[in-house]
């Protein structure tokens, strides 16, 4: 019995140890090798004639597993005539049908599936690359020191062209990220080129579109930009539905206004023996402006307003005020703070310091500035300040007679050191030391007195935000100031500047402000007055655009060297509704009494105002 077996047989070595073996022909072996049309059968190894059909599958298994033959792959002399036929098919009709897709960028040798297949043909020519080009390869996956257990340590079948934008050509690290091709309006199907054959590669490239060459347009949608839209942020709530929008002028944010408002006044005059009253009606105007910049910051406060009586003419009167603050950021931590500040305001006729018989009100002026640095080392900041300021005052009609107030005029140079430090974010205690002097225009007063001085002040306070519901800032001193005449003496007192704001509730503010100073008399033989002020206002709203203010004041003076006391005394209610952005309407009430230790100077006058306010 013998069996046909591919290769050279055993080693020649062990040829003479297998009984029964020799190397012959065996016609039904080639049939067969022809029938599968794989390799031709070389050997043919026969068993004597009296060995049993076990006997010879024995063997014949042993002789496959045996190591010193050399058939490596067992299972190939296991597998029947039919499971060959069955293996070979798919090896013979992959090849061309990947050499249909691919063309001449099969991997591989292209020449020996031309050789099997189609015999010999025309070479295949380079492909030359079109638009859209590829991307790079990406270093962390595809090149051939690819790290991490994603890498596939080997080059790219770049023959495969992936397409723009469809997330394959990732090197930035998300799909999308290429901007996909013009859209063509016309493209050619492709052919059915199954089961076809064809010459060179020239015509398979030709009849099959290269794999991810689109033939449709690649659109993520119809009329979709395919640019990420920009993130859509979340509309900040406003705070007052009802505050003015403003108007923009470059990188400054304007907020003009205009009122116009009337009423009536018990005592215009502020007189505590003629209390005749009159009505009255009072305009305003104002700016507020604040810049838009991301360093540095610029503040315009301006304010001016007429208040005429129809009664009384000579109690008519203007007032205003106008504040610039700059702030330039030069570093991180050091800042330079600049301002100027002027006011406009009138002395009641019967104003201790006037000229006695004085008709009228007599308007006085005041301008200042101010320039100072702040560095900050840290939580350790130290600023220092320097103040100039100015006050004159007009001359007062006297019985129709002007008389000159020069001597009253003067100017006032100061200079401020402070040093702070923050322990916690919301407060910041500091230490402050102040020096300055004043200067009159005119060194002798009509009294006779030289009222030059010099004073020295140390404060101690903190600035505080506490729970971004009480903040504001305090600190108290002693203030000492030196005349130039021996005949004043020198004051002393203590002094104490605080300003707070309280937020209740989300309806409800409270601010208060307390201040002390010393000022100026013409009074003989006064040095000088200590004057204390305290203010407390208190606003509720009772719906968006209505709300209610209550405010309660209150001032002292008293001067050095003589006897003479004044109290003043006010409160007032104010009412405010807003019709839109544009338009409010206002009211209020006032309450004001003044006392003072001398006779026929105390009085009382109550004033009731009406009007419109317009912020466009």
């Amino acid at each position: 019995m013998c069996f046909s077996v591919t290769g050279s047989g055993p080693p020649r070595a062990n040829r003479q140890k297998m009984p029964g073996w020799k190397r012959s022909v065996n016609p039904r072996s080639l049939l067969l090798g022809n029938r599968l049309g794989a390799l031709p059968c070389r050997s043919v190894f026969c068993l004597p004639k009296s060995a049993s059909r076990r006997k010879a599958k024995a063997e014949m298994t042993n002789l496959m597993r045996r190591p010193d033959t050399r058939f490596e792959r067992n299972w190939i002399a296991r597998l029947g005539p039919a499971a060959l036929v069955g293996l070979g098919l798919p090896v013979m009709s992959v090849a061309p049908l990947q050499a249909q897709i691919m063309g001449t960028a099969t991997p591989g040798t292209p020449g020996a599936i031309q050789g099997e297949l189609r015999g010999p043909g025309v070479a295949a020519q380079p492909i030359t690359p079109t638009s859209p080009m590829l991307r790079n390869a990406d270093i962390d996956i595809q090149t051939p020191n690819a790290k991490g257990k994603f890498g596939l340590k080997r080059q790219p079948n770049t023959a495969a062209r992936r397409q723009l934008g469809s997330g394959q050509t990732r090197y930035t690290g998300y799909p999308g990220v290429t901007p996909s091709p013009a859209p063509t309006t016309a493209s050619v199907p492709p052919a059915n080129t199954a089961g076809a054959r064809f010459g060179n590669a020239a015509d398979a490239q030709t009849m099959a579109p290269r794999l991810g060459r689109g033939t449709t347009p690649y659109m993520v949608a119809p009329g979709l930009n395919t640019a990420a839209p920009p993130a859509q942020r979340r509309p900040v709530a406003e705070d007052d539905p009802f505050s003015p929008v403003g108007l923009r002028l470059g990188t400054m944010l304007v907020k003009p206004s205009l009122e116009g408002d009337g009423g009536y006044d018990s005592n215009p005059t502020r007189s505590g023996v003629t209390k005749k009253g009159s009505s009255f009606y009072r305009t305003e105007a104002g700016i507020i402006a604040t810049s838009n910049w991301s360093r540095h910051q610029l503040d315009v406060d301006l304010r001016g307003a007429y208040t005429g009586y129809t009664s009384i003419s000579n109690a008519n009167r203007p007032d205003g005020d106008a504040r610039i603050a700059l702030r330039l950021d030069a570093t991180r931590d050091l800042t330079f703070d600049s301002q100027l500040t002027a006011r406009i305001d009138t002395e009641n006729q019967n104003a201790v310091n006037l000229p006695g018989g004085t008709n009228g009100r007599t308007p006085f002026y005041t301008v200042g500035g101010a320039l100072g640095a702040t560095q900050n080392f840290g939580r350790l900041s130290i600023g220092l300040k320097g103040t100039v300021d100015r006050l004159m005052y007009s001359d007062a009609n006297v019985g129709g007679v002007m008389v000159n107030q020069d001597a009253r005029n003067l100017s006032t140079y100061g200079l401020r050191l402070r040093t702070g430090y923050e322990i916690s974010p919301g407060i910041k205690p500091f230490i402050e030391l102040g020096a300055d002097q004043r200067v009159h225009d005119i060194a002798v007063d009509t009294g006779g007195f030289r009222r030059d001085s010099q004073g020295v002040t140390a404060r101690i306070g903190s600035t505080y935000e506490l729970a971004r519901t009480l903040t504001g800032e305090t600190s108290v001193g002693y203030t000492i100031r030196d005349y130039e005449d021996t005949r004043l003496r020198t004051l002393k007192a203590p002094v104490v500047d605080s300003a707070l704001t309280w937020s209740v509730s989300p309806l409800t503010t409270l601010n208060v402000r307390a201040q002390s100073d010393i000022t100026e008399t013409t009074l003989a033989n006064s040095s000088g007055a200590t004057a204390y002020r305290g203010t407390a206002t208190l606003t509720h709203a009772f719906l968006r655009n209505f709300t209610a203010t209550a405010s309660l004041g209150f001032a002292k003076t008293d001067y050095s060297g003589v006897n003479r006391q004044e109290t003043m005394l006010t409160s007032g209610l104010k009412l405010e509704y807003k019709f839109n952005r544009l338009l409010a309407a206002r009211g209020s009430y006032a309450f004001e009494r003044f006392h003072v230790n001398a006779a026929n100077e105390s009085y009382n006058a109550h004033t009731v105002m009406f009007g419109l306010r317009v912020t466009p």
